[in-house]
């Protein structure tokens, strides 16, 4: 399938009055962009019966339900219930978060997916949808996220406090401020500490039932609900660079009955094995370069 820009619906849709390839061209994937309508505007989607009532959301989402826990108001503090006990925690003034909803609606994967082909992410991009419902006072602290979102507001107020993040650009792993440490992984290659508020001049855009927000990969953002809040966010994983190639190389290798041996040696504490891996492990290494120049990039392409 091969649209035309001007065939794109959905982007179209979210981001009114931008065309699809004016939201390609000036904001994905960098910079982030708030649309606000009437929920109504969203056609079919603003009609799933779900998207009204939480109830009833709950009643179709058969999937457990994580419930933030008031002390840390952030996904990686949370407990799963069943979707009955959800509802009464959301009613005690608990934040609910229904995540890969797309699984128990049509509409949503359709959506989900389509969106996912607009903006030209790679097939295997991991890609879901997540309900997120905010009693008042309820949201997130400053974090910043692995993904890109496009947070469609469904029903209530929320304030989204936003800044592009300095600290660490194009990041592999999710932070929050109130987390502890970063991943081994983006510890790897941060450059200066990570701050322990939002930066200054973040800019605080009030969300509306009908407002779109794109929150590109790593931005830094929190938000709070004024009142009972639904939002229904369509979130994308972003394969990097390093990822594709990475993918391809390893295609590569598996080709060579050398590069599928065990690893032999690689942790023991003897110190003649440990060597003798270490002399195969050059010797691979210095043919690495010959595996690489045979990658093309047409091919990664196709394949990813």
């Amino acid at each position: 399938m091969d649209l035309e820009p001007s065939e794109r619906p959905f982007l179209k849709q979210l981001f009114t009055p931008h065309s699809a390839a004016g939201f390609l061209a000036e904001y994905w994937p960098r910079r982030h962009l708030a649309c606000h309508g009437p929920l109504e505007r969203l056609g079919e989607l603003a009609r799933l019966p779900e998207v009204l009532d939480l109830e009833r959301l709950l009643h179709t989402y058969r999937g457990q339900v994580m419930v933030a826990l008031p002390d840390r108001r952030d996904e990686h503090s949370v407990i799963r219930v069943d979707a009955q006990s959800a509802g009464a925690l959301y009613r005690s003034g608990m934040a609910l978060i229904l995540d890969s909803a797309e699984r128990y609606l049509p509409l949503l994967e359709q959506w989900l997916h389509m969106l996912a082909f607009e903006v030209g992410l790679a097939r295997n991009a991991v890609a879901r949808t997540i309900f997120y419902a905010s009693p008042p006072g309820g949201g997130n602290s400053p974090h910043f996220d692995a993904n890109a979102n496009i947070v469609v507001q469904l029903r209530g107020t929320k304030r989204w406090t936003l800044a592009p993040n300095t600290h660490v650009p194009f990041p592999t792993d999710r932070w929050a401020m109130n987390m502890g440490p970063p991943s081994p992984e983006l510890a790897g290659y941060l450059e200066q500490p990570l701050p322990e508020q939002m930066p200054e001049g973040a800019e605080v855009i009030t969300l509306e039932p009908g407002s779109v927000l794109f929150v590109p990969r790593g931005y830094w953002h929190s938000t709070e609900a004024s009142e009972d809040t639904l939002a229904l966010n369509f979130t994308y994983s972003q394969p990097t660079w390093a990822d594709v190639v990475s993918a391809a190389l390893r295609q590569q290798l598996l080709k060579d009955a050398r590069w599928r041996e065990l690893a032999d040696g690689i942790g023991s504490p003897d110190p003649e094995r440990n060597a003798a891996c270490g002399a195969r492990l050059s010797e691979l290494l210095h043919e690495l370069q010959a595996h690489v120049l045979e990658l093309e990039a047409r091919k990664i392409m196709e394949e990813s």
